[in-house]
């Protein structure tokens, strides 16, 4: 966002067409924006991870405008991820042992995969696929001890993240109702006409465009992007 405007300038929630032109139109610009990061600054572990980060925001700006209409849980997965998203670079941006960890985590999370699924019954052995399985576990193993990345065991999640980073009362609010629309709740299953209601998906849509807004600015400040390529949203 620009400095000189408001959060209103940005946000739509008027007709789904306005929002999905909306939304569509955000997808660009932070495609944009991760691009000219990639042209403009020097390569290194902070501005890949930011990059990472931009990439996934445009990502589940797609999955919202494509479902906008479509069952609940869809849009709310989006704006629970996109609010997810905004904790990780709240975090990667002003605590100092997040890079590390935060990478050391993508590590734990493919060996907690790849470890899933040699735990998988098969109808034979598989004995060369389970043993690449294995190889690949001590890969990831080695890969980690080589760049002196944290032992990881389990991932911090947006609910420890969030008191670190100024979001512990939007946590015990929204997160509760993102979670009761993502998964097959009594309220979703039993009550799908209050849960899917307008007046819930336009909460969902509202928060979809300011997590990510926010997600945008801090990182378009953390990379130094001029205001002339942050800003075409605005003035297109």
């Amino acid at each position: 966002m620009t400095k000189n405007k408001k959060l209103g300038d940005y946000v739509r929630v008027e007709t789904v067409k306005d929002v999905e032109q909306t939304l569509n139109e955000m997808e660009n610009l932070f495609l944009s924006v991760r691009d000219w990061i990639e042209n403009n600054n020097p390569r290194d572990a902070h501005r890949v991870i930011l990059q990472n980060l931009l990439s996934s925001s445009a990502q589940y700006l797609r999955v919202a405008a494509d479902n906008l209409s479509t069952h609940i849980s869809v849009l709310a997965l989006a704006t629970r991820s996109l609010y997810e998203l905004n904790v990780r670079t709240r975090a990667i941006l002003t605590l100092h042992d997040q890079i590390d960890n935060w990478q050391s985590e993508a590590v734990t999370d493919k060996i907690q995969t790849l470890e899933g699924l040699l735990t998988l019954q098969t109808t034979n052995e598989m004995s060369a696929e389970r043993t690449t399985l294995r190889a690949e576990i001590d890969r990831l193993n080695a890969l980690r001890a080589k760049y002196g990345l944290p032992i990881v065991k389990k991932p911090m999640d947006a609910g420890a993240l969030a008191p670190a980073v100024g979001l512990e009362n939007e946590h015990k609010g929204l997160f509760k109702l993102f979670s009761k629309l993502v998964h097959p709740s009594s309220y979703l299953t039993n009550d799908y006409g209050n849960a899917a209601s307008s007046q819930v998906r336009s909460i969902l849509q509202l928060h979809t465009q300011i997590y990510a807004w926010d997600t945008f600015s801090r990182i378009c400040d953390a990379q130094s992007v001029p205001e002339a390529s942050r800003s075409r949203l605005a003035s297109a």
